[in-house]
């Protein structure tokens, strides 16, 4: 009888230290899921955790206690955000998907950041696989949250979709094409005094050009009451007040490009491939042809008439090529008259992949006389219309998805110096162009597509 009391204690010692066993293995396994609040399966018991150093984002500071954070999304994958200071959480949300595009995830972060103090950015991506979840981290060490708040935004006008714009060669009025309810429509904004005109509710045309404040130069593909044929077109005077139009010449419709009105001088591709530009001038109706490829025609200067790099020289009327050392990857973006300043951007790619270098270098007297280094993934927007005789250039740069922080926003050059500073963080991804108006560096327009801003320095 003892021996069997023994053997049974044995036993039912056994069974308690498996079940027991048992027991604090399976809280273990539970203890060790992710605490992300999104696993959906309590099941799971698995975790695979991996250090990845090659994720692509952006990062916008929106205020300065703010920013949001977007990467691309990527399938069956959620990703979290954890804002840390010395290992200790500060913050953490949630990617969601973006309203506009649904290949791309933002996040929301808000907390009451400090001056030059630094930050941990964790990013978490979690994937759940029958048994498993699949963990990914990505740390940005060294945050510095800034948000140089140096600009006011004061807008003009909405636009509903903007099909194409001029700004007058007084500088006084901004025309554009509104598409709205399936119609073109013609307005016309003075930068003066602020007012929005509506000057024409269905006006066909998808090409303006401004000659004056009350005259524009359009494209028609129908004159005389007679369609014209292949690749032609009539460019045509138009008086938005009296609402008469006069004719110019014939140019091309479908391949040609026409340039912005300066010195009362517009450029313009002939029709039919012919390889040809014109030159007319607006004044008296005279006209000179250049043989050229018509793509080399640049219809965004405000600065100067330009074939390629070549500029016209008013005073002879031929293009001369001012820098000729520059490189096949580099371009004129701004000529100033003032200072003599050639602004120059130089884009390159890599053979293997879509990766793009920028770089901007300005010259003067053929000698370089400040230079932004090549960067990854770097953009350039030079206003239209400035003056570089204080040696100060204000400028646009944004950049694409990268795994380091780049901030997207408006930047102050000093030529002299070689110094940049950031002025205003602006996150808009659409294409702007930005125009100074006058001699008062401190204020600039910026239209964009959906809003024409007039923006102060503060």
């Amino acid at each position: 009888m003892e021996k069997k009391s023994k053997h049974q204690k044995m036993k039912k010692a056994f069974y308690t230290l498996t079940f027991l066993s048992v027991l604090i293995s399976s809280c273990t396994k539970e203890e060790n899921l992710p605490d992300n609040g999104i696993v959906k399966d309590k099941a799971i018991k698995d975790t695979i955790t991996k250090v990845i150093t090659d994720l692509k984002f952006k990062l916008y500071p929106t205020a300065n206690d703010q920013f949001i954070f977007s990467l691309r999304s990527e399938n069956n994958k959620t990703f979290k955000l954890y804002l840390k200071e010395d290992n200790k959480e500060l913050a953490n949300s949630l990617f969601v998907t973006d309203s506009n595009n649904s290949n791309i995830l933002n996040t929301t972060v808000s907390y009451n950041f400090l001056p030059n103090k630094f930050y941990q950015i964790l990013i978490r991506s979690f994937k759940e696989d029958k048994d498993t979840v699949f963990i990914e981290d990505f740390s940005i060490y060294g945050y510095i949250h800034k948000y140089p708040n140096k600009f006011n935004y004061e807008k003009l006008a909405s636009i509903t979709q903007k099909l194409d714009f001029d700004i007058s060669p007084s500088r006084n009025v901004i025309f554009y094409l509104d598409y709205i309810y399936n119609k073109f429509v013609l307005k016309r904004l003075s930068i003066i005094d602020n007012k929005l005109e509506v000057l024409d509710e269905d006006f066909v045309t998808l090409l303006l050009r401004s000659k004056n404040d009350n005259e524009l130069i359009i494209k028609s593909q129908k004159y005389n009451n007679r369609y014209l044929g292949f690749d032609s077109c009539a460019i045509i005077s138009y008086d938005v007040n009296s609402k008469k139009s006069s004719f110019i010449d014939w140019g091309s419709m479908d391949y040609g490009q026409l340039s912005r009105v300066v010195n009362n001088e517009i450029l313009f591709s002939n029709p039919f491939l012919t390889n040809t530009v014109s030159l007319v001038n607006l004044s008296d109706g005279s006209k000179k042809t250049y043989p050229t490829d018509n793509r080399y025609l640049r219809e965004h200067n405000y600065d100067h008439l330009y074939l390629g790099n070549d500029i016209l020289d008013f005073a002879t009327l031929n293009f001369v090529n001012r820098l000729p050392f520059l490189s096949s990857n580099s371009s004129i973006s701004y000529f100033d008259e003032n200072s003599q300043y050639y602004i120059t951007t130089e884009y390159f790619g890599e053979s293997q992949t879509a990766t793009v270098y920028s770089r901007m270098v300005i010259f003067k007297n053929d000698k370089i006389v400040c230079e932004l280094p090549f960067e990854r993934g770097r953009s350039f927007s030079i206003p239209g219309i400035i003056n570089l005789s204080d040696n100060k250039l204000i400028f646009y740069q944004s950049y694409e998805f990268d795994s380091d922080v780049k901030l997207d926003g408006y930047y102050l050059l000093d030529i002299s110096t070689n110094k940049i500073t950031l002025l205003q963080n602006d996150n808009n991804n659409y294409f702007k162009y930005d125009f100074f108006t006058g001699i008062d560096k401190n204020i600039f327009i910026s239209i964009r597509p959906y809003e024409i801003y007039k923006i102060t320095i503060k």
